[in-house]
């Protein structure tokens, strides 16, 4: 197997709920370089939104299910935690291509952190499957030709919403933004999104980022002429939106409620009394298929809750790079990527592509959160509404800075 080899990583962190250090496969043909991969996760108050822990049971799930690589070479995954700092984040990302041989690392949750660990890979010639940031950027300004983004981003969520509403004849829109940059990037991208459908953003208005208390943007928002309301927070933030918005009476006020990049989490927490109505966007359901319910219930009962998309992502992504590193008995990022660029990509039963750019494309889901007494089990808070097509979803979209694309 192609690739630089070097000894065994030390400090590798018990994987789950306790569980002994280990390496999986470890006893498989002693003495063969051993294909590492490293869940870089976030476990601030704001990354777990979409990191944390739950990655590395995504991971294992992965590994298990793959099973032996064909010549024989162990698999093994480490992980850190990079507490939302970029700079920790490279570090460690440094750390582990020069020292511990990491082949690849998913997660990376945020917006500078996965911009700047795509440099390094780059330089290093190592592989980055971004399975948790929203950040369009990645595979605009920031692509790289050994990095992929598997994650929903800010891009995907607002064309699905969009064309979503547009098919239902709505038109006109009204944002709710916080006032920082990662979040201003995201009322950009959903300003074109509402426009490239033929719609039109009404008015908008932004409040600081840090703020638990939103009567008045969710007054300036119900008392506009739109037709729907896009909420561009996520995290704590959004389900704070949520709960105030249905006690302001904004559910039943004959607008259409749009939570761009809800999770099946945030509506758990808020439950579905409060969110229901509610529009949620996602390129994965724990109840959308037989695949994603027995991937989904597995994760369960390891974690306790049910995955959201980054952690689905997590786990396809993982199986795409070792279904590659076996059939080309390699691990090197260049072979890989180029590999992943031209083959057909599997996602719970489905299939996708992935541009030059590294984005992958995926069919997108347009989901109404259901009334409490029309949900049938925990959980089943989603009622299917429309797919909207990968090639719809991403059709046209801009060369965004991405030297990579033709």
């Amino acid at each position: 197997m192609t690739g630089s080899r070097s000894a065994r990583s030390p400090g590798r962190r018990a994987l789950l709920l306790g569980s002994a250090p280990w390496a999986w496969r470890a006893a498989a043909r002693t003495g063969l370089p051993a294909v590492r991969i490293g869940v870089l996760w976030d476990g601030s108050a704001v990354g777990l939104a979409a990191s944390g822990q739950d990655h590395l049971v995504a991971a294992r799930l992965a590994v298990n299910d793959f099973g032996y690589l064909s010549r024989g070479y162990p698999v093994e995954l480490v992980d850190a935690e990079f507490d939302r700092r970029p700079d920790r984040a490279v570090a460690i990302a440094r750390k582990w291509f020069d020292e511990a041989n990491v082949a690849a690392i998913v997660d990376l949750p945020g917006n500078v952190a996965p911009m700047q660990v795509q440099d390094v890979a780059r330089t290093a010639k190592r592989t980055v499957m971004n399975t948790s940031s929203l950040n369009s950027a990645l595979t605009g300004t920031g692509c790289a030709p050994t990095a992929s983004h598997w994650m929903d981003d800010t891009i995907g969520l607002t064309r699905t919403m969009a064309l979503g509403m547009a098919s239902r004849g709505v038109g006109t829109w009204f944002l709710v933004v916080p006032d920082d940059p990662a979040s201003i990037a995201f009322q950009a991208d959903a300003t074109a999104a509402i426009e490239s459908t033929g719609g039109r953003v009404v008015g908008f208005i932004r409040h600081p980022s840090d703020s638990m208390v939103f009567a008045r943007p969710l007054a300036a928002a119900r008392d506009s002429a739109a037709a729907a309301i896009g909420l561009c927070s996520t995290g704590a933030g959004l389900i704070a939106q949520i709960r105030q918005a249905r006690e302001m009476g904004l559910l039943d006020a004959g607008k259409e409620i749009c939570a761009f990049a809800a999770t099946i989490r945030d509506i758990h927490q808020v439950g579905p009394l409060a969110a229901r109505e509610l529009w949620v966007g996602t390129g994965f359901y724990w109840n959308r298929n037989e695949k994603t319910r027995l991937f989904s219930r597995r994760f369960l009962e390891i974690s306790g809750r049910m995955p959201d998309k980054p952690h689905a992502a997590t786990y396809a992504a993982i199986l795409q790079f070792l279904r590659l590193v076996d059939a080309l008995d390699s691990t090197n990022a260049e072979t890989l990527n180029d590999a992943m660029r031209r083959d057909s990509l599997y996602f719970f039963g489905e299939s996708g592509r992935m541009r030059l750019n590294g984005r992958v494309m995926l069919d997108m889901g347009l989901y109404r959160v259901k009334a409490p007494d029309a949900v049938r089990e925990p959980w089943d808070y989603y009622e299917p509404v429309k797919t909207i097509p990968a090639v719809e979803v991403w059709r046209g979209r801009p060369k965004a800075g991405c030297a990579l694309m033709p």
